[in-house]
Parts: C-alpha cells; sequence; structure tokens
C-alpha cells in the first residue's frame, strides 16, 4: 500500500472536514424545518405558515449551493443521515426544475453506488407526481391517505422492493397506524 504525502494527508483532512461541515448543515436545516413543520401543524397559525415556508425556501437555496458546489450530497459523501436530509429538504422544496436536476444527479448517485436506491425512487414519484404523472413506485400519498396513480399498479410491490421499500399493504398499514396514534394524541 502507497503511503500518503503530507499534501495528500492535508487534502483528505480537508475533504473530511468539509463532507462533516456539510452533513452538519443538512441535518440542521433538516431539523429546522421538522420543528417549524410540528410547530404550523400544532398551531396553523398564518405566522407560522410564512416561517415554514422561508425556511423551506432558505434551506432549498442552501441545498442549490450544496448542489452546485459539490453535486448530489450522496452518502459517501456526507452520511446516510445527512443524504437523507438533503432528500427531505429537497421534497420541500418549491422549485420543480431543481427537483428534476436533483431526481437525475440522485439517479446516477444509485447507479454509482452513492445513494440510497430509496432516495432514488422518493425523487421519482416526486417529480412524477408534481409532473402530473404516474409513480413508479407508490411513495407519494394525497392528503386522504391513498396512494397518487401508479405506473403499473400489478408491479409496484416489485419495484419497491427491489429499492429496499415494504409493500404497498404494508406501508399503507403503517400509515393507518400512525394517523391513529396521531388522531389519539390529539383527543387525548
Amino acid at each position: 500500500m502507497r503511503e500518503m504525502t503530507g499534501t495528500g494527508a492535508a487534502e483528505e483532512q480537508e475533504r473530511q472536514a468539509l463532507a462533516q461541515a456539510l452533513a452538519a448543515e443538512l441535518l440542521r436545516r433538516a431539523a429546522e424545518d421538522n420543528s417549524a413543520t410540528a410547530e404550523a401543524q400544532r398551531l396553523p397559525a398564518t405566522h407560522l405558515r410564512r416561517a415554514l415556508a422561508r425556511c423551506r425556501a432558505e434551506n432549498a437555496e442552501a441545498l442549490r449551493s450544496v448542489v452546485t458546489a459539490h453535486g448530489w450530497p450522496t452518502a459517501a459523501l456526507v452520511g446516510a443521515d445527512a443524504s437523507t436530509a438533503a432528500l427531505m429538504i429537497l421534497l420541500h422544496s418549491d422549485d420543480l426544475a431543481f427537483q428534476l436536476t436533483c431526481r437525475d444527479l440522485i439517479a446516477e448517485a444509485v447507479e454509482a453506488g452513492l445513494c440510497s436506491p430509496i432516495h432514488g425512487a422518493y425523487a421519482a414519484d416526486h417529480c412524477a407526481v408534481a409532473l402530473g404523472r404516474p409513480q413508479s413506485y407508490g411513495t407519494r400519498y394525497t392528503p386522504l391517505g391513498r396512494p397518487y396513480p401508479l405506473l403499473d399498479p400489478e408491479g409496484v410491490d416489485d419495484r419497491r422492493l427491489a429499492v429496499g421499500l415494504r409493500t404497498m399493504a404494508a406501508e399503507q398499514r403503517a400509515l393507518t397506524e400512525i394517523r391513529l396514534r396521531q388522531s389519539n394524541r390529539a383527543s387525548a
């Protein structure tokens, strides 16, 4: 094995420091979105909805800067949790053109083994629904709890299982359980 030169070691340390800083920023921003979302749902006041929209717009702009400078923040670059945070920020963005660009970057990263295939499924479905097209993996649901239209519904479970998602039936059971818990908390 070749020893790393002083310059090579310094560059690696810089790369690791940058990756850690990007990861921390993405995780912080996703946590802020979660907090703002919970607050806006708990107390649906206009100023809280505006604060949530502002948070999401700022997060999308920060993600756009990361993507422009470094490409999609893959699990290989920033870690699995921060890459998932980036996906959440992307899906909460209101810029479809940016979402489409990132969907393609995520697909490339999945193909290269640098990003979770689940992220590719969510990005693909999100963009499909936004474009008024059927989704492939059934990750998007209407406010009434039904999946948006599916491309090839008979094959959806095979596609879901291939990327690491549970079957549609299992997903719907889990969502029903979540809604029941939320309903019970709200009535308590």
